[in-house]
């Protein structure tokens, strides 16, 4: 007896799951005709009564390209010693995104980066803060990415 209910499910429910797909096409027609397909775009009867002109304004946003600026400042920390070094961005641009890192990649320098970002008294500055750990100077770079006004 439960194989002949699990049976009756199982066709009920793939009759009804090919009702419904069959059901859900575009321009469904029940002629048996190849040239109509099924799920075919529909065409439109007639040209839309309208006398617009075409659209001639202006993009709301010039492009991107060549807008963005990147500006660098450098510094030497001392031996074991502590240091900030900031980048700011043009007047009239806004300030995007910054990095931290030392002058030069090759040698590696033991340096601790203890905060960076926008400082609230200066919003379109980036901040680094360095430590350096090492027994020798070394030179820090601050950057920062700008997004200069549309011309």
């Amino acid at each position: 007896m439960q194989i002949a209910r699990s049976i009756l499910l199982w066709l009920s429910g793939t009759v009804s799951g090919i009702g419904l797909v069959l059901s859900c096409g575009d321009n469904l027609n029940v002629r048996a005709d190849a040239s109509t397909a099924v799920d075919a775009p529909k065409v439109i009867d007639a040209v839309p009564a309208c006398d617009c002109p075409a659209c001639d304004c202006p993009a709301a946003e010039p492009p991107l390209a060549g807008r963005f600026v990147t500006i660098s400042n450098t510094s030497t920390i001392a031996a074991g010693g502590l240091s900030a070094e900031s980048a700011g961005c043009p007047m009239g641009s806004q300030p995007i995104s910054g990095s931290c890192t030392q002058n030069l990649l090759n040698p590696y320098r033991h340096l601790t980066l203890e905060q960076s970002g926008f400082h609230e008294a200066y919003p379109t500055e980036w901040w680094c803060w360095f430590r350096n750990n090492e027994s020798t100077p070394v030179t820090i770079r601050a950057s920062i990415i700008c997004l200069k006004p549309a011309p």
